[in-house]
């Protein structure tokens, strides 16, 4: 048996199949993890990514903020949980809680992605 250890194991609801599909291209997708460390509180600003991005949460809590419509939706993910971003365009912003947060990110981003994470400016609704 290999050597190694279970970073996380989490459960996610209402994956976007249609946005994995849209990623991977005949040649495949490109794929990568992080492992996100944050401080109490600290914010991950405003940004987007060039395709779908599983999000575990690990420790901690995670606040994920985005606009709908006029509306500012805010879901607050503590450990053992998890949520799809659908990424292509879609804007968002992230806060650790109060006791920080331990993320892991995978993201399945289209053949010859340049980053993964793309700064976009905050969404008007979110803004007041």
């Amino acid at each position: 048996m290999p050597t190694g250890f279970l970073a996380a194991h989490n459960r996610v609801e209402q994956v976007p199949v249609s946005a994995f599909a849209r990623a991977a291209a005949a040649s495949g997708a490109e794929v990568t993890v992080q492992h996100i460390r944050l401080a109490p509180n600290q914010p991950i600003p405003w940004h987007t990514h060039p395709g779908p991005v599983f999000v575990l949460i690990e420790r901690g809590s995670f606040t994920y903020e985005y606009a709908q419509g006029s509306q500012c939706i805010r879901t607050t993910y503590g450990a053992n949980t998890g949520f799809v971003d659908p990424g292509f365009g879609s804007t968002h912003q992230a806060t650790a809680g109060s006791a920080g947060a331990e993320i892991y990110a995978l993201y399945v981003l289209p053949p010859g992605s340049a980053s993964h994470l793309i700064p976009t400016t905050a969404d008007p609704a979110c803004t007041s």
